[in-house]
């Protein structure tokens, strides 16, 4: 009860033009915010971009095939066994 009662008297101490004007200023900028989101969007993702940059396919391409060679020893299969589990995952 006392946190009401306080933020009910920090209100009543606030001058009314002030307080409008601050409901005022975060409208306007929540509204050029949302107006300019697919631009601001696209600024962090190039940001992120520059910090992290995309693997290329060679490098996806040795991870892929490090992946499946660690498959095969966990799982003991020939190559024509873990083709045919390939060719199965690839249906499902």
């Amino acid at each position: 009860m006392s946190a009401s009662i306080t933020l009910l008297q920090t209100a009543a101490a606030l001058p009314f033009g002030q307080l409008f004007r601050s409901t005022v200023y975060a409208a306007l900028l929540g509204g050029t915010a949302m107006f300019f989101r697919p631009l601001l969007v696209g600024i962090g993702r190039a940001l992120f971009l520059t910090v992290r940059p995309r693997r290329t396919r060679a490098e996806l391409a040795a991870r892929q095939a490090l992946r499946d060679a660690l498959a095969l020893q966990r799982k003991d299969l020939d190559a024509v066994d873990a083709a045919e589990v390939r060719a199965m995952a690839c249906r499902h």
